[in-house]
């Protein structure tokens, strides 16, 4: 192994300078409005007028003495980089550039975009987002120089949806009310937009008082509102179109509304019994996804696997796949295919670039279960399923397939959680030994992600919790006296969880 990690930097070197180096495309995308055409031919104007510059600048990053390995060389390579091109930025090509010759030409579409996005049902989540990017505390609005570098947060993707599409080379970024185009490559600002924003949030943290809907029953236990925390929401087995499905999803529009409003949602299979996308998900989430709330699919027993293919499941043609949140590597896997040797070499990959995010992997069919289905998880999905998510280290499991809720003893290391109470008829609990917590009923789950804690719980239609509590990731975390946030919020939980019946 080591004389492995020896020779990698080494192949990598070898490569570099064989091929070059990398640049982006050249092509501007094109914009879907009419209206944005002056901008998108400004766009293509600059990134063929700056691209002889990148490769000098490319080139000039790759003489750097130990580019290729993880010390003073490497960085320095990255900022010769970026000084050579935004040197020929501010001297040769644009040196007397003035605001607005790129977005003046976009002006008017941006504040009205911007304007409908804010005044639209996605307001909040919006509000939020922009304050979680300005993370490091509040800021003055500096000022602007084109072809100098400025301190500023990337504008959220929520946003970005809305805004004219950018080449690889530059990206928006903000600061207050002000839209920037940043150069990637030089890391300087080229232009900016003044008053194309509302009014800013504090930074980091969501202060929109949250708009109500009607609940059949009290307000929920929020998470705790931790700086820089990812929260989450999951639901297994819901596809099923009928009224248990409608009560679920509108506790879990009323808990974004009223207790803490999740960005995206883990779907853990069983997402459309009968193949209708409208009437099994766009039709009940639709509340969610018009306030930009993201879904995460994984596929079910009773699931078509033209399904990858459905948009807003965001699978992108692929039935297992991964992507990254705050502090969290997510992977979804098709446990309809457990024992599949190249998911298995796949999941093998995945991770080694993880550092020290938590490793969350979510799923159907579940490791341990204490349903109908025990005999198949113990004797299919655990042997084909647990040596690989060992080897890589996973913290922590979702699935669905039983129809009730069930939180299992850490198992090797790894907390396993079953949600299969999204819609679906529920099933018999039958309790076993690793069992800490199980009970048949129709709930969601919302979980947040805070350093080493992985707060959790289980809400049914009613808005009752059924279980809830901490996940410590390390034996160091959970050996320490919780801080205040975490003491309040545990005591709230023992509150609010009922005893319940793990016999049923």
């Amino acid at each position: 192994m080591s004389q492995g990690r020896t020779w990698w930097p080494v192949a990598v070197v070898v490569f570099a300078i064989s091929c070059g180096p990398y640049l982006p495309p050249t092509v501007v995308p094109t914009p879907p409005d009419p209206a944005l055409d002056p901008f998108a031919k400004a766009l293509q104007g600059y990134v063929e007028q700056t691209q002889p510059y990148r490769k000098q600048a490319a080139e000039a990053g790759e003489q750097v003495p130990g580019k290729a390995t993880p010390t003073v060389g490497a960085e320095e390579s990255v900022r010769t980089r970026q000084n050579v091109l935004a040197e020929a930025l501010k001297a040769k090509l644009r040196p007397i550039t003035r605001q607005g010759d790129l977005l003046g030409r976009a002006a008017d579409p941006i504040r009205k975009r911007v304007t409908e996005v804010f005044d639209g049902p996605r307001h909040d989540l919006l509000m939020d987002a922009l304050a979680e990017q300005q993370d490091e505390g509040p800021k003055t609005e500096p000022r602007f120089v084109i072809n100098e570098h400025v301190d500023a947060p990337r504008v959220p993707p929520l946003l970005v949806e809305v805004l004219p599409p950018l080449p690889k080379q530059l990206e928006y970024d903000f600061v207050g009310q002000t839209l920037l185009l940043r150069d990637v490559d030089a890391d300087v600002v080229i232009d900016f937009l003044p008053d194309a924003l509302p009014e800013p949030p504090p930074s980091g943290v969501a202060t929109v008082p949250p708009t109500p809907v009607p609940s059949t029953g009290a307000a929920p236990l929020a998470m705790p509102n931790t700086r820089g925390g990812t929260v989450f929401a999951l639901i297994g087995d819901a596809g099923s179109g009928d009224v248990p499905q409608q009560l679920v999803a509108q506790s879990m529009l009323n808990y974004f509304n009223t207790a803490r409003r999740f960005p995206f949602v883990l779907l853990l299979g069983d997402n459309l019994y009968d193949d209708d996308y409208m009437g099994e998900f766009s039709i009940p989430y639709k509340p969610l996804l018009d306030r930009g709330v993201t879904f995460y699919a994984a596929l079910g027993n009773h699931d078509r696997d033209a399904e990858i293919h459905f948009k807003p499941f965001n699978m992108n043609d692929h039935d297992y796949y991964t992507f990254d949140r705050g502090n969290a590597r997510f992977v979804a896997l098709n446990s309809n295919h457990p024992a599949d040797p190249a998911q298995a070499k796949w999941l093998d990959s995945v991770f080694q670039d993880a550092g020290d995010k938590w490793r969350i992997a979510f799923f159907h069919h579940p490791l341990y279960s204490s349903g109908q289905h025990a005999n198949e998880a113990a004797s299919v999905i655990r042997p084909a399923l647990e040596p690989i998510l060992l080897r890589n280290k996973v913290d922590v499991t979702f699935s669905g397939h039983e129809h009730l809720y069930q939180r299992i003893a850490p198992q090797k290391g790894i907390g396993h959680f079953v949600s299969g109470g999204g819609g679906r008829n529920l099933y018999d609990y039958k309790r076993r030994d690793y069992d800490e917590v199980g009970v048949s009923e129709h709930h969601f789950m919302v979980a947040e992600i805070a350093g080493d804690r992985l707060f959790f719980e289980a809400i049914t239609p009613a808005q009752k919790v059924l279980d809830c509590g901490v996940l410590y990731r390390t034996s160091d975390a959970a050996s320490k006296t919780p801080d205040k946030d975490t003491s309040e919020w545990l005591a709230a939980c023992a509150r609010a969880r009922p005893n319940i019946n793990t016999t049923r």
